[in-house]
């Protein structure tokens, strides 16, 4: 066993971490009532959705309903469409049903044929918003009884998405595995465990009643040390990283949190915001706060991911310089990576944050919207926000984390620091010289300007009376003169 341990330290280490963490959030998650929580959301969800698909049915066969769960089914006979009139918001729209019999794959009437409905009733009037059912579609949906006839009839919710999508992810898995190797197990597994904490941990502790902010702070921090540990392992560029990232975190975390009230938002941007306010129950979510966590969320990935690469990078230098290079020379090292990095991050992001809002952004130019409406817009407002805190933890998390890393890995040693050493500083003062010289040169100009003109001196300004004055003077000079002359004097 000790041989054990010893030979495979770092993977025990990361084991035992990623565990200590888990155990610390199930105990927050049991203390905030997260599983009572989870129990009686789950259940007013299939309320709720009973409800709305079968609206027609009588009250015994609603409280029946209600314990039942959507079942999967397979198409194996189309039947017909039926067309009726019908009022939506005050205008007429024809309804259309779908009529097919199916055969039930799961729950307690499994194997058995049954008749089902699918509304094909499309409330846009363009006729891109429905699918029609075909032989072999799997679908979901509510079976209830007529007792009177002993029959079983369906109400279809949906198609099964989920197969394909399982599908697409075993791909992916496979790929992973198949070039990573053990690498790539650990990015699966790292991932599956984020996914389940913020799917049955964060979300039901938000619901709640904890600070949505808060939330994604406890959530951000696990997330970071359960990836590092079990993708990284426990090294100097794991905790350089991790300081990085979570700095970046709570950079994000600040900025949503200050601006919350400062731009006026108000989180009812989408439908999604609208029915979670349905859902309250008493509970006063801010939908405000839970907007930015979701702010947060999204600057998780890039940031960790900007960390790691400059902190890997700098281990690396390390290795290869050894005590050639100083700690500050290596952190100056971190911030021209991060600086390359930052670039094509900075790019990713905003393309992400855009592409979610590439709809809206369509609408508003159909309908020539000026960019002063779509900037003051509050979904587009949010989206921008969503870029601008997610880039401002990026940009922290580059100096902490090259600062960070250069001083585990130098041990503390630092060396001496020089301006040079500092990028900001050096940024400015290379600033400063280049507006010292343009400022000189300009100076230089100006003076060999001034030195290249000939001396000119001004004119005087004639005066015609005194010039006239002159010549008449000159005139009875030389009259007199004459007369002299004829005279022979």
């Amino acid at each position: 066993m000790k041989n054990f341990i010893s030979k495979h330290k770092n993977t025990v280490i990361s084991f035992l971490g990623v565990a200590v963490i888990l155990i610390l959030i199930g105990i927050l998650w049991i203390t905030m009532g997260g599983a009572d929580q989870n129990k009686n959301t789950s259940a007013q969800q299939t309320s709720s959705q009973s409800d709305y698909y079968l609206p027609n049915a009588s009250e015994s066969d609603k409280m029946s309903i209600d314990e039942m769960d959507i079942e999967r089914v397979r198409v194996t006979k189309l039947l017909d469409i039926k067309e009726s009139g019908g009022d939506w918001g005050g205008e007429s729209i024809v309804q259309r049903t779908q009529t097919f019999m199916v055969k039930i794959l799961t729950g307690p009437y499994k194997g058995v044929e049954a008749e089902m409905e699918l509304d094909l009733t499309d409330i846009t009037g363009t006729g891109k918003g429905v699918i029609v059912a075909k032989e072999g579609d799997r679908l979901l949906g509510y079976f209830v009884m007529d007792y009177s006839t002993y029959t079983l009839h369906g109400t279809c919710t949906g198609f099964q998405r989920d197969i394909p999508l399982m599908w697409l992810a075993l791909g992916f898995t496979v790929l992973l595995i198949l070039f990573f190797g053990r690498g790539g197990i650990k990015s699966f597994s790292a991932l599956i465990i984020t996914c389940l904490m913020l799917i049955f941990v964060m979300i039901p502790l938000v619901y709640n009643g904890m600070d949505p902010v808060l939330a994604v702070v406890i959530f951000g921090f696990a997330t970071i040390v359960v990836t590092l540990l079990m993708v990284h392992g426990p090294s100097v560029s794991s905790l350089a990283a991790g300081m990085g990232a979570i700095g970046g975190v709570l950079t994000s975390a600040l900025i949503a949190y200050i601006l919350k009230s400062v731009i006026w938002i108000t989180g009812t941007v989408d439908e999604e915001s609208i029915s979670l306010l349905y859902t309250d129950n008493g509970r006063n979510l801010d939908v405000a706060a839970i907007l930015f966590a979701a702010i947060v969320i999204g600057s998780l990935g890039g940031t960790i991911d900007v960390s790691v690469s400059i902190a890997s990078s700098l281990e690396e230098l390390k290795e290869k310089m050894g005590e050639n290079i100083t700690g500050w020379e290596l952190a100056r090292s971190g911030m021209s990576i991060g600086c390359s990095i930052m670039g094509a991050s900075l790019n990713t992001m905003i393309l992400a944050y855009v592409g979610s809002s590439f709809q809206l952004l369509m609408l508003f130019s159909a309908y020539n919207i000026s960019l002063e409406e779509i900037i003051n817009n509050e979904m587009i407002a949010v989206e921008l926000l969503r870029a601008l805190a997610g880039c401002f933890g990026l940009l922290m998390s580059v100096p902490i984390t090259s600062v960070t890393a250069a001083v585990f890995s130098s041990k503390g040693n630092m060396g001496s620091l020089k301006h040079t050493d500092i990028q900001l500083v050096k940024n400015l003062s290379s600033m400063k010289d280049k507006l010292s010289a343009a400022w000189k040169n300009a100076l230089n100009e100006a003076s060999n300007q001034s030195q290249s003109k000939p001396d000119t001196q001004e004119e005087p300004q004639i005066n015609l009376f005194e010039r006239a004055r002159q010549h008449y003077d000159e005139m009875n000079s030389e009259e007199e003169k004459n007369m002299h002359v004829d005279k022979g004097e």
